[in-house]
């Protein structure tokens, strides 16, 4: 009973300190990260084409960590757009992983999901199980404007000087994923 009573006062008092649980390691986790604010840092207007430079954002990690898409210069990026009520987003989400897992750090792959609120990025995540790059929450869709997303999902490949290498429009599957990872230079 003492050590009871001892137990609750401590969480009580952790909660009263709002001390939270340990988050995830940010883009090495074993679990799913989900960023729960970003947003589009560069202004621009009008259409992207290959050889512009990506638009940059910023995330924030459940860590506190904030990164931006150009902190991940020197290192090819994958960004996808998705939603969680998109299902060719869900088909292709093991193709994502399968592709980031196998590249072992040479390839960063930001998932950044369109208009969406975190808690329905939570409840999607077991769904699908086992992502391991980071879900980025983007509930305003500055990020999707500023790259001009009509429809999903839809995915960017960034060359590793932070210009952009292709764009996909659609599921990736396996082979067009690799034929896609191949204009990166």
């Amino acid at each position: 009973m003492k050590h009871l009573t001892l137990f609750l006062i401590l969480i009580i008092a952790l909660t009263a300190c709002g001390a939270q649980a340990a988050q995830p390691t940010p883009l090495n986790a074993k679990g799913t990260t989900i960023a729960t604010e970003s947003h589009l840092l560069d202004q621009r207007r009008g259409k992207l084409v290959e050889g512009d430079l990506a638009p940059d954002f910023s995330f924030t990690l459940p860590d506190g960590t904030t990164r931006r898409l150009s902190d991940f210069r020197g290192t090819p990026v994958l960004l996808n757009f998705w939603a969680t009520w998109c299902q060719p987003c869900i088909e292709e989400m093991p193709t994502l992983q399968q592709a980031y897992t196998t590249a072992d750090g040479k390839l960063v792959v930001l998932a950044i999901n369109r208009n969406e609120l975190p808690d329905a990025i939570a409840s999607f995540v077991p769904k699908v199980g086992g992502l391991t790059f980071p879900l980025i929450t983007n509930s305003a869709g500055d990020i999707g404007d500023g790259y001009g997303i009509t429809s999903l999902p839809e995915s960017y490949f960034i060359n590793r000087d932070g210009t952009i290498a292709a764009r996909h429009i659609g599921a990736l599957n396996a082979t067009t994923l690799q034929e896609r990872l191949g204009t990166i230079k």
